[in-house]
């Protein structure tokens, strides 16, 4: 059964003599869950995980049966990223020592949204489409801290890749469903090289509907009279 501490003295004291270690940097997406899971096989007494260790932690104990496995949500990335740690630390039997305590660092990225705009979304029947789309995504900042970047936008026309487009700009001759996406690029090397990421809904893609149906008025007949 998992418990909610927000202050539980003994662990604190525990972990101020326990040995503090730095592990991996870990990307995941603001209001999106995730787990963290100890190595498969772990089968301690005590899994105590600490969220932001310092002033405000919260401490979060979990049992032998539960595995260990903690599932958290931080959604306070909203233009830029933001960082927080995440330490475990295990007992393997009741009043036994507490391992070392291994830091995690979490970086939680901004949800990012794709929007279309076109020059003209419809077209008479007798007149060819010739429209240019224009894609944008939501602003952010602060990616560079972290050596994060965005990809360029990759167009899509009814479901199939558009090939060789990926500026913001896309003219098109012919109508369809239009969508543009981007993805974020993580670092592979250097201090905040990752470890692991869990992307999944990073990003809301952009769709425009380009319609070539208006109709052609008839010319009435005229009269003399």
């Amino acid at each position: 059964m998992k418990k909610l501490f927000t202050s539980l003295c003994v662990v604190f004291i525990m972990s101020l003599f326990a040995n503090v270690s730095r592990a991996g940097t870990y990307y995941v997406i603001s209001g999106q869950p995730f787990s963290l899971s100890p190595a498969a096989g772990s089968n301690f007494f005590q899994y105590l995980w600490t969220l932001d260790p310092g002033v405000g932690q919260t401490i979060q104990t979990l049992d032998q049966a539960s595995g260990g496995v903690l599932t958290h949500t931080f959604s306070d990335a909203t233009s830029s990223p933001t960082l927080h740690k995440i330490t475990l630390g295990v007992l393997e039997v009741l009043g036994g020592c507490l391992s070392e305590v291994v830091e995690h660092t979490i970086i939680v990225l901004p949800q990012l949204t794709v929007s279309i705009t076109a020059d003209k979304s419809n077209f008479c029947t007798n007149v060819p489409v010739n429209a240019q789309l224009t894609a944008t995504v939501t602003a952010t900042t602060g990616l560079s801290t972290y050596s994060v970047s965005v990809s360029p936008f990759a167009w899509t026309k009814d479901g199939t890749t558009v090939s060789g487009q990926s500026a913001s700009i896309l003219n098109v001759t012919g109508s369809g469903n239009y969508g543009a996406l981007v993805s974020y690029v993580l670092p592979t090397t250097g201090t905040y090289a990752a470890t692991a990421s869990k992307l999944i809904n990073s990003v809301i893609g952009g769709t425009k509907q380009i319609l070539n149906n208006l109709p052609i008025p008839t010319t009435p007949v005229i009269t003399l009279n």
